[in-house]
Parts: C-alpha cells; structure tokens; sequence
C-alpha cells in the first residue's frame, strides 16, 4: 500500500512511519521540517506547509491511506479545528483512500469510559486539548472522505510490547486506571487500522492488553 503520513516527525507519527516501511509499505510524508523525517528507503519527502492546501492535495494524491498524527502546542486550543478542514479537503480532492485520524482517549464521548482519577485530569488540565480534538471530529461525517477515528491511550517513548489492544469503542464498557502503552506500539496499530479494510467507519480504542474492559463486564 502507499500510505501518507501526516505527522511523521512527531513521537508517533515517527513510529508509525518505520512500522510502515518495515510492514513493506511505501510512505508519503509532508512536513515543514523534511530534515526531520527519517531517511529510509521507501519514504518520499514533501516539503511544505501545512495550510497550503494545493500542495498538499497533491503530495497526498492517490495514496491508499492518509494517516493524520498531528498536535499543536498545548496552549493553542484550536489547532485541530484550524487545521483539519484543510487536510479533509485534500485527502476529498486527492482521492484518498481513507483518512486515519489520531484523535485521544479522553476527547468527547470517550472520557465516559475512563476512570474517575483519569477523567479529572481530562476535564481539568487537558480540557482545552481535548475539547479541540472533540470539536475537530464533528468534521468528518460531511467531509466527503472514508475515515477512521483512534483513540489512543497515555503514550510514552519506551521499549515496544509484544501487542497492543485495538478495539471498536463500542465493544470497551470501561478503561481503568492510567494505561500507558509504547508510542512504537501505538505507531504499528495506525499502520495495522490503516492497511485493514474492515476498520472503515470505526472509532477505534488503542490501548494496552489489559487496559480496557469489555462490554458486560
């Protein structure tokens, strides 16, 4: 598959792209910053700014999956609604396959499903962050484009487990506690949902194996 990869010198987005090549995936990234992205083989470079809609429309033209792993400054609580309109209208003229939309556990609805320690920390010190990402998302159901939602969990820089848990939200009763998984996993499970056909139109919980309850229990 040819996948593009919005994003891909963050913390994720970077793990997401080596979990691509390494899949045999071909890669399309467009940053700001192209000394940024990793040189690999199988990754074509764009340079270019991220409100240039043109030019992105055509970085990102025919590619079957358009993963979006972008955050602004945590200050700037409307970096996703600003941003996201452009990159639909892209992914919509560029005939895109499928939009892939890193969004966060704790935005919107979801934070019905955490813990009352993690949803505290969501209505306090992340709200602005996540209020954004809740507000972005209403965006997609009349952008004219297939997509799918992922929620991650916490995410850090450490080793990779052996898997991650990815799961349709609908399915999760609950995520207890804090679940912290490796940003490498989390970047392998973009690339596993956006080379799967069947994850079309779902809102996607990552997590880690036990981070999540089922519905029922």
């Amino acid at each position: 598959m040819k996948i593009a990869i919005l994003g891909a010198t963050g913390n994720l987005g970077s793990h997401a792209l080596t979990a691509a090549v390494d899949a045999g995936h071909s890669v399309v990234t467009y940053a700001r910053r192209p000394e940024a992205v990793q040189q690999r083989d199988g990754v074509t470079v764009i340079d270019g700014e991220l409100d240039d809609t043109a030019a992105l429309t055509a970085a990102v033209a025919g590619t079957d999956a358009l993963i979006v792993s972008l955050t602004g400054p945590m200050k700037d609580k409307t970096f996703t609604q600003r941003t996201l309109p452009g990159i639909l209208t892209a992914a919509r003229d560029g005939g895109v396959g499928r939009v892939v939309l890193v969004s966060a556990f704790g935005a919107g609805d979801t934070a019905a499903k955490a813990s009352p320690f993690a949803r505290l920390i969501y209505r306090t010190a992340l709200k602005g962050f996540f209020d954004d990402k809740a507000t972005a998302e209403q965006l997609l159901p009349a952008a004219g484009v297939s997509y799918t939602l992922v929620y991650p969990v916490n995410l850090k820089e450490a080793a990779a487990r052996e898997s991650a848990a990815i799961e349709p939200l609908d399915q999760v009763s609950r995520v207890p506690g804090l679940p912290t998984l490796p940003f490498a996993n989390a970047g392998r499970a973009l690339v596993t949902i956006a080379t799967n056909p069947a994850t079309k139109g779902q809102r996607l919980l990552v997590t880690t194996a036990t981070g999540w309850k089922p519905v029922g229990r």
